[in-house]
C-alpha cells in the first residue's frame, strides 16, 4: 500500500473514531477553566487573564487528551489481537508513522477550531488590548503546543515500551514534573506548553513569543529525535526491543537523523540567548567583588550611537565613544560592564586597536570586559558592541528583561551601552549623548533631555538624548501619549502612557490623578528634581510593580489592570485606585516604610490614608468615612473575629495552599486597613494638620532606626506618641 493511501485510510479512521471527538471536546472545554479556576500566569493584565490562562489550560489539557488518543490508536491492534495481521500487510514502522501523522493532524484541526471558537469572546473581553497577531501566536504556541507535544511523547513511550499503562504513567509524571516548582521557573524545562508569566496589554509580549518559539523548537528537536529513535524499537517478526532496534538500524538514515536532531536540541539548549549564567551564590560574589576603582582615570565625555538591527529578533549594535583623562602617565587597566547578551567586536584607543578580554563573570545580567589603556594623557576610547540583551536568571520566572520590539523598546544602563563608572571617576560636568533611530510611532522617554532630530525615509525617526554627570542612560519607548499633570506649585509632571489606555484614563481618572499629585505636593513636598524634570512613565507588564531611577518613576501595566482597578483595599472605584497608585510615587517609590520588628508596617497604610484624605477634600467627609474608615474597621473586626486568627495553632494543620491563603488575607488586612486605621487614630489624637507636618518631615528626612526607611517607632516618636498608643485593632 502506498504511503499516501495509508495516510488517507488512517485519517478517515481517526476522524470517525468517537475518541477523537471526545478528546477534542475536552480540549475545547479546558480553556473555560483558565478564566477563573486554572490560572497559570503570575501577572494580572487583561491579556494574561483572557488570553494566556485559557489557552494554556487548553494546551495542558490537549497534551494529556491527545497523548491518550495516540496511545489508544497505537495500542488498539495489540488489544484486539490484530497486530500480526496488520504487520503482514504494512511494515509496522510505516504504520506507526501514518498513525502518528493522523493523530497529529486531528490535533491541529482541533486547535484551529478551538481558536476560531474562542476568538469572538476573547476579542470582546480584551477590547482595547486585543491584537489579532497576538491571538494567533497564542493559539499556535500555547494551545497547539499541547496536542503536538502530547502526541510525540505518547508515540515515543508506546514505541519504546509497547505498554499503554506504563506509557500513560510516564506522560502523567512528566507533565506533573514540568508544572511543579522544580521546572516551572525555567522556560526551557516547560516541555508541554511554554513559560508565560504574563502578557502585555499595550506594549507587546515579544519576550514571551521569542522564548516560547525557542523552547518549542528545542523540544521539537529533542522529542523528534526521540521519536525517530523509538521508531527503530517498533517490534517486528516477534523480536524484542533490542532485536528490533538492531534490525531497523540497518537503514542508517533514521539513526543519523535522530542523532542530528538530538545534537541540534542540545546545542540550542546549551546556547540559549535569553538568560545569563549568574552563579547560584551570587550574593557571596557581590560581597567579595574586587574594587575596580582607578582614581588615575576620569571620564569627561561619552557619545553613544545605537542602531536597532532587528525589531523582530530584538538585536542591536552600538558604538560607544569615551573621552578619558589619564593622570598617571602610565598604562592603566580599564574595566567596563556590559549586558551578558552582547559581544564586544572591537576596542580602539586614540584610533589604535587594543586587546581586550571578556572575563565571563556573569552577575545580574552583566559581565566585565578588561583592556589596558595607553599612557596618553588624553584618550579617546571606542567600543563596538552588539547582540540581544539577556535577562538575569533569577528573574527568568517572570521573563523580566530589557526588550526591543516594534511595540516597545526598553534599554537601560548596561543594556544600552558599556558602563565604565565602576572603574573611573566621572566628572560632575561630564556630558553623555545618545543618538538612536526609532521606528515611527515609538515615542522615547529617558533619563536625559530628548530632542527629535529628523524623520527619516525608512519609516524611522532620529533622536538625541543628553545628560550630565553620568556615564549611563535609561531609554523607554512606546506608543506614548503625554499628559502634563499640574503639580500645583508652578510645575508640571509629564505622565507618559500608552494610547491603548487613552479611553480608560480619560474618563476622569487623569483628573483625579492630577489632584492626587497636587495634594501630595502640598502636604508632603515636591516630587522629583528641582528643575522639574521628574516624569512618570507607564511600562510593560513584565516590569511588575513600579520603580524609580534618575528622574523617571515607572508604573507597570499591573497598576492599570482590571484586578488592580477592582481591588477594594485600595479604593472603591478605578479612578480612586489610580490615585492610590500615583500616591505611591511619594510613599513606596520615594520614601519607604519598613520595620524589622513589625512585618506588617509598610507603605500601603500611608498610601491608603492619603487617598482617604484626598477623597475627604474631593467628595466630602461622609463619602470618605463610609468608603474608607468604615471599611477599615469592618475588615479589621472580621480579621480579629476569624477562627484562625484567634487560634493560630490550627493554621499549621491545614494544607500549605490554605495556610498561604489565610496568611495572605491577614497580611492584606494589616497592610492596607490596619496601618491606615493606625495612622487615622494618630490624626485623631494630634490633629490632621500636625500629622501632615509629621509626614512631611519624615518624607524629606527619612527614618533614624533603619536609615532611609521609616519605622513604626520613627512615626510614633515624630507624633509624640508612646508605643501602643495607637493600634491596628
Amino acid at each position: 500500500m502506498k504511503f499516501s493511501a495509508l495516510i488517507r485510510v488512517e485519517l478517515g479512521r481517526v476522524f470517525r473514531n468517537r475518541q477523537t471527538w471526545l478528546v477534542s471536546a475536552l480540549t475545547a472545554l479546558a480553556p473555560l477553566t483558565g478564566y477563573q479556576v486554572f490560572r497559570t500566569t503570575i501577572g494580572d493584565s487583561m491579556a494574561a487573564r483572557y488570553l494566556a490562562n485559557p489557552l494554556l489550560a487548553g494546551g495542558i489539557a490537549g497534551t494529556l487528551c491527545f497523548a491518550i488518543l495516540m496511545l489508544s490508536t497505537l495500542d488498539k491492534p495489540l488489544r484486539n489481537g490484530m497486530d500480526a495481521l496488520t504487520d503482514a500487510v504494512v511494515h509496522p514502522v510505516t504504520l506507526c508513522v501514518a498513525r502518528f501523522l493522523a493523530v497529529l493532524t486531528a490535533g491541529m484541526a482541533a486547535t484551529a477550531l478551538i481558536g476560531l471558537l474562542y476568538l469572538p469572546y476573547t476579542a470582546w473581553k480584551l477590547n482595547i488590548a486585543f491584537s489579532l497577531s497576538d491571538y494567533v501566536l497564542a493559539v499556535l504556541l500555547f494551545l497547539l503546543s499541547g496536542p503536538v507535544m502530547g502526541t510525540l511523547a505518547a508515540a515515543i513511550c508506546w514505541q519504546l515500551t509497547k505498554r499503554l499503562d506504563v506509557s500513560l504513567v510516564a506522560i502523567l509524571a512528566a507533565l506533573i514534573v514540568s508544572r511543579s516548582s522544580i521546572c516551572r521557573d525555567s522556560f526551557l524545562l516547560q516541555w508541554s506548553v511554554p513559560l508565560v508569566p504574563t502578557l502585555s496589554d499595550a506594549f507587546g509580549s515579544a519576550i514571551v513569543w521569542r522564548t516560547a518559539c525557542y523552547s518549542r523548537l528545542v523540544w521539537l528537536c529533542l522529542l523528534g529525535g526521540a521519536w525517530l529513535l523509538s521508531l527503530l524499537c517498533v517490534r517486528q517478526y516477534g523480536k524484542g526491543l533490542w532485536g528490533s532496534f538492531f534490525r531497523h538500524a540497518r537503514k542508517i538514515s533514521l539513526p543519523v537523523l535522530a542523532a542530528a536532531l538530538f545534537f541540534c536540541g542540545g546545542l540550542l539548549w546549551q546556547r540559549q540567548p535569553f538568560v545569563d549564567h549568574t552563579p547560584a551564590k551570587w550574593q557571596e560574589l557581590m560581597e567579595t567583588e574586587p574594587d575596580r576603582s582607578n582614581k588615575a582615570l576620569m571620564l569627561r565625555r561619552t557619545e553613544l550611537n545605537v542602531k536597532i538591527d532587528s525589531y523582530t529578533l530584538g538585536t542591536m549594535s552600538g558604538t560607544a565613544n569615551y573621552h578619558l583623562q589619564n593622570a598617571s602617565g602610565a598604562p592603566q587597566d580599564l574595566y567596563f560592564e556590559l549586558n551578558t547578551g552582547y559581544t564586544v567586536r572591537s576596542v580602539t584607543a586614540n584610533g589604535r586597536p587594543i586587546k581586550w578580554k571578556d572575563l565571563k563573570n556573569d552577575l545580574i545580567a552583566s559581565r566585565e570586559m578588561c583592556c589596558v589603556l595607553p599612557a596618553d594623557a588624553e584618550i579617546d576610547l571606542q567600543v563596538n558592541y552588539g547582540g540581544m540583551a539577556q535577562m538575569w536568571n533569577q528573574m527568568e520566572y517572570a521573563l523580566d528583561a530589557n526588550v526591543i520590539s516594534d511595540r516597545n523598546v526598553t534599554m537601560t544602563s548596561k543594556t544600552l551601552a558599556p558602563v565604565v563608572s565602576g572603574c573611573v571617576l566621572v566628572a560632575d560636568d561630564a556630558n553623555i549623548t545618545l543618538y538612536v533611530d526609532l521606528k515611527n510611532g515609538l515615542i522615547p522617554v529617558g533619563t536625559g533631555a530628548l530632542t527629535k532630530l529628523a524623520d527619516n525615509t525608512g519609516k524611522t525617526a532620529s533622536w538625541r538624548m543628553e545628560d550630565t554627570g553620568t556615564d549611563r542612560l535609561f531609554l523607554y519607548a512606546g506608543d506614548y501619549i503625554c499628559k502634563e499633570i499640574d503639580a500645583g506649585n508652578g510645575t508640571s509632571i509629564p505622565f507618559y502612557y500608552s494610547q491603548r489606555y487613552q479611553s480608560r484614563l480619560e474618563n476622569g481618572a487623569l483628573d483625579l490623578m492630577e489632584q492626587a499629585v497636587q495634594y501630595c505636593t502640598e502636604h508632603y513636598g515636591a516630587k522629583g528634581n528641582s528643575d522639574g524634570a521628574f516624569q512618570i512613565v507607564q511600562t510593560t507588564a513584565f516590569n511588575f510593580g513600579g520603580f524609580a531611577v534618575g528622574n523617571i518613576s515607572g508604573m507597570g501595566e499591573s497598576y492599570f489592570s482590571d484586578d488592580n482597578l477592582n481591588d477594594p483595599d485600595k479604593g472603591p472605584d478605578s479612578a480612586e485606585i489610580l490615585a492610590h497608585e500615583i500616591i505611591h510615587q511619594w510613599w513606596g517609590l520615594s520614601a519607604q516604610l519598613m520595620d524589622m520588628e513589625d512585618s506588617a508596617w509598610n507603605s500601603e497604610g500611608i498610601t491608603v490614608y492619603t487617598t482617604y484624605r484626598l477623597m475627604c477634600r474631593i467628595k466630602g467627609e461622609e463619602y470618605a468615612r463610609e468608603n474608607y474608615v468604615d471599611k477599615w474597621k469592618s475588615t479589621m473586626n472580621n480579621l480579629h473575629a476569624s477562627f484562625y486568627q484567634r487560634n493560630p495553632a490550627y493554621v499549621d494543620r491545614l494544607p500549605e495552599r490554605y495556610q498561604a491563603d489565610i496568611r495572605a488575607t491577614a497580611d492584606g488586612a494589616n497592610w492596607y486597613d490596619g496601618n491606615a486605621l493606625m495612622i487615622c487614630r494618630a490624626a485623631q489624637i494630634i490633629g490632621e494638620d500636625e500629622l501632615d507636618a509629621v509626614w512631611a518631615r519624615l518624607f524629606l528626612e527619612g527614618g533614624t532606626e533603619v536609615p532611609s526607611y521609616i519605622s513604626v517607632n520613627d512615626f510614633l516618636a515624630a507624633c509624640g506618641l508612646e508605643k501602643g498608643a495607637v493600634g491596628r485593632e
